[in-house]
């Protein structure tokens, strides 16, 4: 069937060593600000300030900012149920497909199968190699 990803697998991942150190980085970059303000390390007081400044400012908007989570993937699948027979269907959703909606033939009586759910699900990793290609799930 299709492999679903858990939310608690996401949490898991938690601190990692390269942020550890990036953040880092970028608190020495306010510290190091700090003291060209307060110790005048520049040649001077008005280029001091200027260059603690910007190096505060820079090391507050570096921690500030956050990678953005990449979007899930996901695919939506259309359920089809016979009502003569009960075989049921699942298959990629395909444009105009709602439910109730007769839609295939039955591969065991050739009545029409009825759509009875739609629904989309995230998935741990792309089922398809190429978007023009379709791909059929396992039942």
């Amino acid at each position: 069937m299709i492999e679903e990803e858990d939310d608690e697998e996401i949490l898991k991942k938690g601190i990692t060593f390269k942020s550890v150190l990036k953040n880092i980085l970028f608190i020495f970059l306010i510290i190091l600000g700090a003291l060209f303000i307060y110790l005048n390390i520049g040649p001077d007081q008005i280029s001091s300030w200027s260059i603690g400044f910007i190096l505060i400012c820079f090391g507050a908007t570096l921690i500030q900012v956050q990678k953005s989570p990449p979007e899930p993937i996901r695919q939506t699948l259309t359920i089809l149920i016979c009502n003569l027979c009960g075989i049921t269907k699942v298959r990629n959703y395909a444009k105009g497909d709602f439910v109730f909606k007769k839609r295939d033939k039955c591969n065991k009586c050739d009545d029409l199968m009825e759509i009875k759910q739609i629904y989309s699900v995230r998935l741990k990793r792309p089922t398809e190699s190429n978007k023009g290609q379709e791909t059929k799930p396992k039942v």
